[in-house]
């Protein structure tokens, strides 16, 4: 099969089985959400520690089901997601220190990839938002996307002071 059907070379592409244009809102909030996967398993590939790669991957993994409910505005995202991200966040934040001033947000490659993951979720969160003003959207998705940026300054700290792996 190949990867090339010509179908989009006309400013158009296909999404929920109709034709949009390729600068329409619903392919923004895809495209956003595809580059924060792909920042995340960036993150995942330089990042030694088993724990935080996986819950890297499950976010990532997550979001397939999040971009397609997200799309369809009738969402069955589970609430679910939302509290496995918040007892994620709690673990891991447990174990750290006390935050009392602002962070440089990454000291080594790992946490750096894992801070700059975050900004593209806040990117992405703003993306959604802009979104969510024109079409019905769950609470849920908009409650999971914000947890995910919460989650990955969790883990970029937890990184940077190898607590809780």
């Amino acid at each position: 099969m190949k990867i090339y059907t010509h179908t989009g070379d006309h400013l158009t592409t296909s999404i929920q089985k109709k034709r949009v244009f390729k600068d329409d809102d619903a392919i923004e909030v895809v495209g956003s959400i595809d580059e924060l996967q792909s920042i995340l398993m960036v993150a995942h590939s330089f990042t030694d520690f088993e724990k935080i790669r996986t819950v890297l991957q499950s976010v990532c993994q997550d979001l397939f089901e999040y971009s397609q409910d997200l799309i369809a505005e009738g969402s069955d995202f589970p609430t679910s997601k939302i509290k496995n991200i918040e007892k994620t966040i709690d673990d891991f934040s447990s174990k750290l220190p006390k935050l009392t001033e602002f962070i440089l947000p990454g000291k080594t490659r790992s946490s750096s990839l894992i801070h700059y993951a975050r900004t593209v979720a806040r990117r992405c969160e703003r993306v959604i938002v802009r979104y969510a003003k024109n079409k019905k959207i769950n609470d849920t998705l908009l409650q999971y996307i914000n947890r995910v940026s919460d989650l990955l300054f969790v883990l970029a700290r937890s990184v940077e002071e190898k607590t809780s792996l």
